[in-house]
């Protein structure tokens, strides 16, 4: 028991629903005789645990009763049946201001929240300032929380939370209404965080779970359909909601089709004698193939995104463009952009990396490159005060809706061995706000489709 953070057995919660309120006194009155109700059972013997350093996402309908467990693990619901047992603090985001008084300053809500923890009033005050500094809404610190956005809202619970030293977290889709900026920056805590503590990360985002989670909990009408890996849990889940029956387990897959199949591979057609009715070849050069358009919102350089390096370098300012210097605006897919990134020197600096790594909403890195290799036996050194332009061009594949952001760095070295001079985490976001892909992060800029149709001899 002592590698278990969250041990969950057998809880069931029972609503009891009345049609008129009168019911409710006949209830009380007559329930001898008669009941008044019926029951809605919400959660039906849910049993499940989660290990130390585990990070686990819990997936399902609205409705299916995440909402319903999360309250019961962190006591502001009690189960009508079963056993909970949790090791050590749990701090948790769930639904968006609870828990805030709306009449009080994010300040006097910060001081309410860490202290429903177990912090200490000294505790917190002491570490206010960097309360303050995570949640980075600045003056709104000190203003009632009901003139606060949503997003801002999320970003005060969440920088609480971060600084009550908690053994277990529980995050219930609260990083789905900030910005691109916050979230990574929630991310990289998460991350950090899975080093020495638990996680229940609840979401409707597939891609989240599966990119962050090891394991995945899929509750289905009050009951736990399916633990397993975070991508076959998805994977089930996903398929579930698109027809209606999960996807057949791996030892069924190998068993063999279920479906009939054409007696004839299509690679094998024409030798088996196959007559070609028709084909039909579009390709990007004759213009009969789309390339995919999506249109991207630039939101420039952002000087005051987190940074860290030995400052012996700086950078500037990056900008995302496309080939004739424009900031991007809208993008054809598989067509060339541009990331020009600029830098002074502070101290001497002689063996330069410049690097750009465009990332997701999540931080998960999905295009990158350097310097390094094209300039390892001829270096761009640079005395103290001067500057480097590095403009990196290559062809932006087709992106999926969402904020993504790009992270700029210069080092000093090689890449096996350099320490950082500057890393800005964020320096640019944009947002893909029309896109021709669907279901993927990333779409590839295809140059040819080829379709045939044959007629098959009888077998």
């Amino acid at each position: 028991m002592e590698d278990i953070a969250i041990d969950i057995r057998g809880v069931r919660k029972v609503y009891e629903i009345y049609a008129r309120p009168q019911d409710r006194v006949k209830q009380l009155l007559f329930k001898r005789w008669r009941n008044y109700h019926h029951d809605f059972h919400a959660l039906k013997g849910i049993s499940f645990e989660v290990r130390r350093g585990q990070c686990v996402g819990i997936i399902g309908r609205n409705g299916a009763g995440k909402s319903t467990l999360l309250q019961i693990l962190t006591g502001t619901m009690q189960a009508t049946e079963g056993k909970v047992v949790v090791q050590g603090r749990v701090a948790a985001v769930l639904e968006l201001g609870s828990g805030f008084n709306p009449d009080f300053t994010g300040r006097q809500n910060a001081l309410m929240y860490g202290s429903l923890y177990g912090l200490s009033s000294k505790e917190v005050h002491e570490r206010m300032p960097a309360i303050e500094n995570f949640a980075g809404i600045g003056e709104f610190i000190d203003r009632p929380v009901k003139t606060y956005s949503s997003g801002m809202q999320a970003r005060l619970a969440f920088s609480v939370i971060a600084h009550v030293d908690a053994d277990v977290l529980i995050i219930d889709e609260a990083l789905s209404v900030g910005d691109a900026a916050f979230t990574q920056k929630c991310m990289r805590f998460l991350r950090d965080f899975k080093k020495r503590g638990s996680i229940l990360f609840v979401s409707h985002d597939m891609g989240a779970v599966t990119a962050f989670c090891d394991e995945a909990i899929w509750i289905e009408a009050g009951e736990l359909r399916f633990r397993g890996s975070a991508k076959e849990t998805c994977e089930r889940y996903y398929a579930f909601m698109q027809t209606g029956a999960e996807r057949a387990p791996e030892s069924e897959e190998r068993a063999g089709p279920t479906v009939q199949e054409s007696p004839v591979e299509p690679s094998a057609a024409v030798e088996a004698g196959a007559t070609l009715l028709h084909a039909r070849v579009a390709t990007a050069q004759d213009g009969s193939l789309d390339p995919g358009t999506q249109k991207i919102a630039c939101f420039g350089f952002n000087a005051e995104s987190k940074r860290h390096g030995n400052g012996n370098a700086r950078i500037l300012d990056v900008k995302f463009l496309s080939p004739n210097g424009h900031v991007l605006d809208i993008c054809t897919g598989g067509r060339e952009v541009r990331v020009r990134v600029q830098i002074q020197a502070v101290h001497d600096v002689a063996m330069p990396i410049v690097g750009f790594i465009i990332k997701d909403r999540l931080g998960q890195p999905l295009i990158g490159g350097n310097t390094y290799h094209a300039y390892k036996n001829h270096p761009v050194a640079a005395d103290q005060g001067q500057f480097w332009e590095v403009e990196f061009g290559f062809r932006l594949p087709i992106l999926a809706l969402g904020d993504y952001s790009i992270t700029a760095a210069i080092g000093e070295g090689t890449l096996t061995e350099h320490v950082h001079m500057d890393w800005m985490h964020d320096a640019v976001l944009f947002k893909v706000i029309e896109t021709s892909i669907d279901g993927v992060i990333v779409g590839a800029p295809l140059d040819l489709i080829q379709m045939r149709c044959y007629a098959v001899k009888a077998v």
